[in-house]
């Protein structure tokens, strides 16, 4: 019974908007370039696109916009905005500053709110006492080497044994997660210490461009790990 109602929630919700929609177009008439919206039909398109992309086309006979989905759920004037911004555009007309900020500040709230939920999703140890390992031997090689701010950055077990790496970075969330296989007592701390700081290497030295390329292991990333190795080499023998 539920999803019935959401259903009609939802067509109330697109045609309240599609009502703003030739609202805002009846106004921007009276720009210059206006007239190329004279005797056209508004259609409007909503769909969940993996950012709040947005568009709008102009044919013979139509209007046609596609806008995110998330826009309905707003408040109006957010949906207000970013048809105010479409029409600017289509008209080739400045885009005042307030309405950029507002678009800029709604794509902004949308985005952080979109990590936190993909960042809840993914399959880590959570457990304050199982991480207090992990914590402490990133401080402690932070410390030794490279000394750099980890307020915000935070490490975990992995909840899966992968196959194929032993750890990673994730720049979105300033997270670095370990592959609990390497939790076993039998492993070598200082193994666990190298695959560490090998992950701490990537928030020290973030990935770049060159020549069209994304360049993951940069000539100084590899010059850090080597010397890494070496040290560590030298402590143990």
């Amino acid at each position: 019974m539920s999803s019935v109602f959401e259903k009609l929630d939802e067509e109330s919700m697109k045609s309240t908007a599609l009502n703003l929609l030739e609202k805002r177009t009846f106004e921007f008439r009276k720009l210059p370039r206006g007239k190329l919206l004279m005797g056209k039909k508004i259609e409007a398109k909503f769909f969940p696109y993996s950012n709040l992309g947005s568009s709008i086309r102009i044919y013979p006979e139509k209007l046609e916009f596609k806008i995110h989905s998330f826009y309905l759920k707003s408040e109006p004037e957010n949906l207000e905005a970013i048809i105010d911004l479409l029409l600017y555009k289509l008209l080739k007309q400045p885009i005042p500053n307030e309405l950029e900020s507002t678009v800029r500040k709604f794509y902004e709230s949308h985005t952080t709110q979109k990590n936190r939920a993909n960042k809840n999703k993914k399959r880590i140890e959570r457990s304050p006492i199982q991480n207090q390992k992990l914590r402490l031997i990133l401080e402690n090689v932070n410390q030794s080497y490279l000394r750099i701010d980890l307020s915000d950055l935070e490490i975990f077990w992995g909840k899966s044994k992968s196959t194929t790496r032993l750890g990673h970075y994730d720049p979105t969330h300033k997270m670095i997660v370990i592959n609990p296989i390497l939790s076993f007592e039998s492993v070598p701390n200082f193994v666990l210490e190298y695959i560490v700081f090998h992950e701490l290497l990537h928030v020290y030295f973030p990935v770049t461009r060159k020549k069209g390329r994304n360049v993951i292991h940069s000539k100084e990333f590899k010059i850090f790990e080597k010397n890494f190795r070496i040290i560590n080499g030298q402590m143990r023998g």
